[in-house]
Protein backbone atom coordinates (compact mmCIF):
# COMPACT_ATOMS: atom_id res chain seq x y z
CA UNK A 1 0.00 0.00 0.00
CA UNK A 2 2.80 2.40 0.89
CA UNK A 3 4.67 1.55 -2.29
CA UNK A 4 1.60 2.42 -4.36
CA UNK A 5 1.18 5.73 -2.58
CA UNK A 6 4.85 6.61 -3.13
CA UNK A 7 4.71 5.82 -6.83
CA UNK A 8 1.66 8.00 -7.27
CA UNK A 9 3.33 10.88 -5.45
CA UNK A 10 6.40 10.58 -7.66
CA UNK A 11 4.29 10.78 -10.81
CA UNK A 12 2.49 13.90 -9.58
CA UNK A 13 5.77 15.59 -8.83
CA UNK A 14 7.14 14.74 -12.26
CA UNK A 15 3.98 16.11 -13.93
CA UNK A 16 4.14 19.30 -11.92
CA UNK A 17 7.81 19.76 -12.83
CA UNK A 18 7.10 19.27 -16.56
CA UNK A 19 4.12 21.65 -16.40
CA UNK A 20 6.19 24.25 -14.60
CA UNK A 21 8.91 23.98 -17.25
CA UNK A 22 6.44 24.48 -20.07
CA UNK A 23 4.94 27.53 -18.39
CA UNK A 24 8.42 28.99 -17.90
CA UNK A 25 9.29 28.49 -21.58
CA UNK A 26 6.03 30.17 -22.71
CA UNK A 27 6.69 33.18 -20.49
CA UNK A 28 10.21 33.65 -21.86
CA UNK A 29 8.94 33.37 -25.45
CA UNK A 30 6.31 36.00 -24.80
CA UNK A 31 8.86 38.34 -23.30
CA UNK A 32 11.23 37.85 -26.26
CA UNK A 33 8.45 38.58 -28.77
CA UNK A 34 7.38 41.68 -26.89
CA UNK A 35 10.97 42.92 -26.87
CA UNK A 36 11.29 42.82 -30.71
CA UNK A 37 11.49 46.28 -32.44
CA UNK A 38 9.39 47.03 -35.45
CA UNK A 39 11.76 48.32 -38.22
CA UNK A 40 11.22 51.87 -39.40
CA UNK A 41 10.36 52.87 -42.95
CA UNK A 42 13.01 52.08 -45.56
CA UNK A 43 15.28 54.87 -46.66
CA UNK A 44 14.62 53.78 -50.28
CA UNK A 45 11.01 54.94 -50.15
CA UNK A 46 10.53 58.02 -52.34
CA UNK A 47 7.34 60.07 -52.57
CA UNK A 48 5.57 60.01 -55.99
CA UNK A 49 6.41 62.99 -58.19
CA UNK A 50 4.27 63.41 -61.32
CA UNK A 51 6.24 63.85 -64.60
CA UNK A 52 6.78 67.39 -65.71
CA UNK A 53 4.78 68.54 -68.72
CA UNK A 54 6.64 69.90 -71.75
CA UNK A 55 6.87 73.63 -71.63
CA UNK A 56 4.79 75.13 -74.44
CA UNK A 57 6.63 77.24 -76.96
CA UNK A 58 6.81 80.92 -76.34
CA UNK A 59 5.79 82.89 -79.40
CA UNK A 60 6.73 86.46 -79.98
CA UNK A 61 6.72 88.87 -82.87
CA UNK A 62 10.25 89.87 -83.80
CA UNK A 63 11.38 92.02 -86.71
CA UNK A 64 13.95 90.66 -89.13
CA UNK A 65 15.93 92.06 -92.03
CA UNK A 66 13.61 93.29 -94.73
CA UNK A 67 10.57 92.27 -92.63
CA UNK A 68 7.65 94.40 -91.51
CA UNK A 69 7.95 93.22 -87.90
CA UNK A 70 5.27 90.51 -88.08
CA UNK A 71 7.51 87.47 -88.40
CA UNK A 72 6.64 84.73 -85.87
CA UNK A 73 9.73 83.28 -84.16
CA UNK A 74 10.13 80.54 -81.54
CA UNK A 75 12.32 81.35 -78.54
CA UNK A 76 15.28 78.96 -78.12
CA UNK A 77 15.24 76.21 -75.53
CA UNK A 78 12.16 74.38 -76.78
CA UNK A 79 12.43 71.42 -79.10
CA UNK A 80 9.37 71.14 -81.25
CA UNK A 81 8.34 67.49 -81.75
CA UNK A 82 9.13 66.17 -85.18
CA UNK A 83 6.16 66.00 -87.51
CA UNK A 84 5.59 62.85 -89.52
CA UNK A 85 6.64 63.31 -93.11
CA UNK A 86 4.05 62.80 -95.78
CA UNK A 87 4.73 60.06 -98.28
CA UNK A 88 6.60 61.48 -101.22
CA UNK A 89 4.54 61.61 -104.37
CA UNK A 90 6.49 60.05 -107.25
CA UNK A 91 6.99 62.39 -110.16
CA UNK A 92 4.78 61.67 -113.09
CA UNK A 93 6.36 59.40 -115.57
CA UNK A 94 7.20 60.98 -118.90
CA UNK A 95 4.68 60.13 -121.63
CA UNK A 96 5.78 57.23 -123.77
CA UNK A 97 3.52 58.14 -126.69
CA UNK A 98 4.36 60.34 -129.62
CA UNK A 99 3.54 64.01 -129.40
CA UNK A 100 0.62 64.41 -131.78
CA UNK A 101 -0.27 68.05 -131.16
CA UNK A 102 -2.62 69.33 -133.86
CA UNK A 103 -1.28 71.35 -136.77
CA UNK A 104 -1.54 75.02 -135.89
CA UNK A 105 -1.22 78.26 -137.78
CA UNK A 106 1.36 79.69 -135.40
CA UNK A 107 4.29 81.63 -136.83
CA UNK A 108 6.79 79.18 -138.32
CA UNK A 109 10.54 79.81 -138.33
CA UNK A 110 12.24 80.51 -141.65
CA UNK A 111 14.47 77.63 -142.73
CA UNK A 112 18.10 78.18 -143.80
CA UNK A 113 18.77 78.62 -147.52
CA UNK A 114 20.18 75.08 -147.79
CA UNK A 115 16.62 73.73 -147.49
CA UNK A 116 15.40 75.62 -150.54
CA UNK A 117 14.24 73.51 -153.47
CA UNK A 118 12.44 70.18 -153.70
CA UNK A 119 13.42 66.90 -152.09
CA UNK A 120 12.06 63.47 -152.90
CA UNK A 121 12.52 60.12 -151.19
CA UNK A 122 10.97 56.68 -150.90
CA UNK A 123 10.06 55.00 -147.62
CA UNK A 124 10.32 51.30 -148.41
CA UNK A 125 10.93 49.87 -144.93
CA UNK A 126 10.09 50.75 -141.35
CA UNK A 127 12.36 50.49 -138.33
CA UNK A 128 9.32 49.39 -136.34
CA UNK A 129 5.53 49.59 -136.31
CA UNK A 130 2.97 48.63 -133.67
CA UNK A 131 -0.80 48.90 -133.43
CA UNK A 132 -2.59 50.92 -130.79
CA UNK A 133 -4.41 48.95 -128.03
CA UNK A 134 -7.70 47.59 -129.36
CA UNK A 135 -7.06 49.00 -132.81
CA UNK A 136 -7.74 47.36 -136.16
CA UNK A 137 -5.12 44.91 -137.39
CA UNK A 138 -2.23 46.45 -139.31
CA UNK A 139 -1.67 45.19 -142.83
CA UNK A 140 1.55 45.08 -144.82
CA UNK A 141 3.42 48.35 -145.22
CA UNK A 142 3.11 49.74 -148.71
CA UNK A 143 6.22 51.65 -149.86
CA UNK A 144 5.49 55.32 -150.45
CA UNK A 145 7.24 58.08 -152.33
CA UNK A 146 7.26 61.48 -150.63
CA UNK A 147 8.05 64.92 -152.00
CA UNK A 148 9.02 67.86 -149.79
CA UNK A 149 9.47 71.33 -151.27
CA UNK A 150 10.63 74.59 -149.69
CA UNK A 151 10.10 77.26 -152.30
CA UNK A 152 8.94 80.78 -152.91
CA UNK A 153 5.87 81.62 -154.98
CA UNK A 154 5.86 85.21 -156.29
CA UNK A 155 6.78 87.69 -153.59
CA UNK A 156 5.52 85.46 -150.79
CA UNK A 157 7.87 84.07 -148.10
CA UNK A 158 9.33 80.61 -148.64
CA UNK A 159 6.83 77.90 -147.79
CA UNK A 160 6.92 74.15 -147.29
CA UNK A 161 4.72 71.69 -149.18
CA UNK A 162 4.58 67.97 -148.52
CA UNK A 163 2.75 65.42 -150.66
CA UNK A 164 2.56 61.69 -151.17
CA UNK A 165 3.26 61.26 -154.86
CA UNK A 166 3.01 57.58 -155.52
CA UNK A 167 2.65 54.03 -154.29
CA UNK A 168 4.98 51.37 -155.55
CA UNK A 169 3.60 48.39 -157.49
CA UNK A 170 -0.12 48.90 -156.73
CA UNK A 171 -2.90 51.45 -156.40
CA UNK A 172 -4.05 50.98 -152.82
CA UNK A 173 -3.87 54.68 -151.94
CA UNK A 174 -5.97 57.44 -153.49
CA UNK A 175 -6.73 61.11 -152.82
CA UNK A 176 -3.53 62.07 -151.00
CA UNK A 177 -3.51 65.49 -149.32
CA UNK A 178 -0.56 66.74 -147.30
CA UNK A 179 0.91 69.77 -145.59
CA UNK A 180 3.94 70.42 -143.41
CA UNK A 181 5.09 73.20 -141.09
CA UNK A 182 8.57 73.91 -139.74
CA UNK A 183 8.87 73.68 -135.96
CA UNK A 184 12.47 74.63 -135.17
CA UNK A 185 15.90 75.02 -136.76
CA UNK A 186 19.51 75.49 -135.68
CA UNK A 187 19.92 78.10 -138.42
CA UNK A 188 22.47 76.01 -140.30
CA UNK A 189 21.51 72.61 -141.72
CA UNK A 190 19.06 71.05 -139.23
CA UNK A 191 15.31 71.49 -138.76
CA UNK A 192 12.34 69.76 -137.20
CA UNK A 193 9.01 69.67 -139.00
CA UNK A 194 5.53 68.27 -138.48
CA UNK A 195 3.52 66.95 -141.37
CA UNK A 196 -0.05 65.80 -141.81
CA UNK A 197 -0.82 63.40 -144.62
CA UNK A 198 -4.38 62.29 -145.38
CA UNK A 199 -5.44 59.71 -147.94
CA UNK A 200 -7.90 56.89 -148.58
CA UNK A 201 -6.78 53.28 -148.69
CA UNK A 202 -8.64 50.41 -150.29
CA UNK A 203 -9.82 47.65 -148.00
CA UNK A 204 -8.74 44.03 -148.37
CA UNK A 205 -10.98 40.98 -148.33
CA UNK A 206 -10.07 40.49 -144.64
CA UNK A 207 -11.76 43.75 -143.62
CA UNK A 208 -15.21 42.18 -143.67
CA UNK A 209 -18.41 43.47 -145.22
CA UNK A 210 -18.64 47.25 -145.62
CA UNK A 211 -20.51 49.65 -147.87
CA UNK A 212 -17.35 51.72 -148.43
CA UNK A 213 -14.47 50.17 -150.41
CA UNK A 214 -11.93 52.46 -148.68
CA UNK A 215 -11.09 53.80 -145.23
CA UNK A 216 -9.63 57.17 -144.30
CA UNK A 217 -6.05 57.33 -143.03
CA UNK A 218 -4.53 60.30 -141.27
CA UNK A 219 -0.80 60.35 -140.50
CA UNK A 220 0.80 62.99 -138.29
CA UNK A 221 4.58 62.78 -138.53
CA UNK A 222 7.38 64.43 -136.60
CA UNK A 223 10.40 64.79 -138.88
CA UNK A 224 14.05 65.39 -137.99
CA UNK A 225 15.76 66.67 -141.12
CA UNK A 226 19.44 67.33 -141.74
CA UNK A 227 20.98 68.55 -145.00
CA UNK A 228 24.11 66.73 -146.15
CA UNK A 229 25.16 68.01 -149.56
CA UNK A 230 22.43 67.15 -152.04
CA UNK A 231 20.71 64.80 -149.58
CA UNK A 232 18.25 65.41 -146.79
CA UNK A 233 18.58 62.76 -144.06
CA UNK A 234 15.12 62.27 -142.55
CA UNK A 235 14.12 60.42 -139.37
CA UNK A 236 10.38 60.26 -138.69
CA UNK A 237 7.96 59.21 -135.93
CA UNK A 238 4.43 58.57 -137.22
CA UNK A 239 1.07 58.43 -135.49
CA UNK A 240 -1.65 56.99 -137.72
CA UNK A 241 -5.43 56.90 -137.33
CA UNK A 242 -8.02 54.94 -139.28
CA UNK A 243 -11.45 56.48 -139.79
CA UNK A 244 -10.68 58.81 -136.88
CA UNK A 245 -9.62 56.11 -134.41
CA UNK A 246 -6.00 55.60 -133.22
CA UNK A 247 -4.47 52.90 -135.39
CA UNK A 248 -0.67 52.59 -135.27
CA UNK A 249 2.70 54.16 -134.43
CA UNK A 250 5.80 53.72 -136.55
CA UNK A 251 9.33 54.96 -137.09
CA UNK A 252 11.23 55.20 -140.37
CA UNK A 253 14.39 56.70 -141.85
CA UNK A 254 15.00 57.71 -145.45
CA UNK A 255 17.27 59.83 -147.63
CA UNK A 256 15.51 62.49 -149.68
CA UNK A 257 17.41 63.68 -152.76
CA UNK A 258 17.25 67.14 -154.30
CA UNK A 259 15.51 67.36 -157.67
CA UNK A 260 14.14 70.08 -159.93
CA UNK A 261 10.48 70.54 -160.74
Amino acid sequence: MEEATGSMLTRILIFCAVLGGLVSIGVRAARAQSSLEVPGPSNQYQPYIPPQQATPPVIRLAPSDGDSGNTIQLLPGWNQPAQPQAAATPPPAPPAHLNVAPMTAQAAPALPAVFRGCWQGQVSELDWIRSEPGAHKIGFWTPKTYRLCYEQIGNQPFQLTFTETGVEANDKIINPRGRVVPISTDGRAYATMRSQLDFNEYKTHNDGFSFSPTFAVDEITNLDCRIAGNDMLVSADVFGSRDGDPWFRAHWRADFHRFEN
